[in-house]
């Protein structure tokens, strides 16, 4: 897991640490929890958006290298022994 910095002003970050203490936590798994609830609560349509806007420079790469030089290990597939044969 990485580390998450979040910048603010010092008596808005005391005002954090406040608030997650009355609610017997600290900062960071107050965040973590508020941030998994709110992930909770949107659809799996809008979770697949977000990943697919996350990712959409690596998939349009690997989409690039399948169109110029095939699919990886395909020839294992097309050259496969049937089920009879020896391997």
């Amino acid at each position: 897991m990485t580390n998450l910095t979040i910048r603010m002003e010092p008596e808005e970050k005391r005002q954090l640490s406040a608030w997650a203490a009355s609610k017997g936590q600290n900062v960071t798994d107050y965040i973590k929890d508020l941030v998994a609830a709110d992930m909770q609560a949107g659809s799996a349509d809008s979770r697949a958006a977000a990943w697919l806007a996350e990712h959409r420079e690596a998939l349009a790469d690997e989409a690039r290298l399948i169109q110029s030089a095939g699919i990886p290990g395909a020839h294992l597939a097309l050259h496969f022994p049937e089920r009879d044969e020896d391997l």
